[in-house]
C-alpha cells in the first residue's frame, strides 16, 4: 500500500468517527469535496500544512495519520522475515554479542553481499 493511501484511509476513518460528511469536511477545510474524496482514496497528494488541519479538525496530531504507514509496511515485512530459514536463530544468538562483534557480523554480511569482495 502507498503511504498516500494509508493516510487516506486514516483521514476516512476519522471524518466517519466525526459524524461528518465529505462534503462538510470540504466546507471546513476550504477544498472540494472532490479533493477531499482523492485525499481518502490516495489519489491525491496531501500537503503537510493541510494534513495538519485536518489533524485540528479532528482532534489527531499529525503523527495519527503517519507513524503507522511505514510500521505497517516495516513489522510486515519484518515478520515474514523472520519467518525465514536461521533468521531468527541468527538473531537471537547476535544479542548476546558484544557491540564489536555485532559489527564484525555486519562487515561480514556486507562482504557477503557484495559476494565477498
Amino acid at each position: 500500500m502507498k503511504a498516500y493511501e494509508s493516510i487516506g484511509r486514516k483521514l476516512q476513518k476519522a471524518r466517519e468517527e466525526s459524524g461528518l460528511s465529505q462534503e462538510e469536511v470540504a466546507k471546513k477545510l476550504g477544498c472540494t469535496q472532490a479533493s477531499l474524496s482523492n485525499y481518502e482514496l490516495g489519489k491525491r497528494r496531501i500537503y503537510f500544512a493541510d494534513l495538519q488541519r485536518i489533524g485540528q479538525l479532528f482532534g489527531k496530531r499529525i503523527t495519527y495519520f503517519l507513524e503507522d504507514v511505514e510500521e505497517s509496511t516495516t513489522h510486515r515485512g519484518l515478520d515474514h522475515f523472520l519467518k525465514e530459514p536461521f533468521v531468527k536463530e541468527i538473531l537471537l544468538a547476535v544479542r548476546e554479542l558484544k557491540p564489536t562483534q555485532r559489527k564484525s557480523i555486519l562487515d561480514y554480511i556486507n562482504w557477503q553481499r557484495h559476494g565477498g569482495k
